[in-house]
């Protein structure tokens, strides 16, 4: 990806539809992030860790990885894929920052390591 894009040196983050260089790990989300402002325009994360959410209210499932103290990633998808809590997971998607230790992806795909 180019210099420009913002996105390099920021392990997991891309440009809609594309894969990054390297998918980020739960202990590696709050350098990806510190000091990332969310320019115009979808940008994806795909982050790597332990499953420690798996919900549903009957049409969506709320995926979660990583746990305090660090940052959380919520993955707000169609299915579970099977997926448990504890299960190291990847989940990619359009990400929306909620603060300081919580993000969202939304719509959203998750799958085993």
């Amino acid at each position: 990806m180019a210099a420009e894009d913002g996105f390099t040196g920021r392990r997991g983050l891309a440009g809609a539809e594309e894969t990054p260089a390297e998918v980020a790990s739960c202990e590696q989300l709050a350098e990806t992030l510190r000091d990332f402002k969310l320019p115009d325009g979808r940008v994806d994360l795909w982050a790597t860790g332990p499953l420690t959410l798996v919900e549903t209210d009957q049409v969506l499932w709320y995926l979660a990885i990583c746990s305090d103290p660090g940052i959380r990633v919520m993955c707000v998808t169609y299915s579970d894929n099977g997926l448990k809590v504890g299960e190291q997971a990847t989940i990619r998607g359009a990400m929306r920052i909620e603060d300081e230790r919580h993000v969202v992806l939304d719509p959203c795909l998750a799958s085993r390591d």
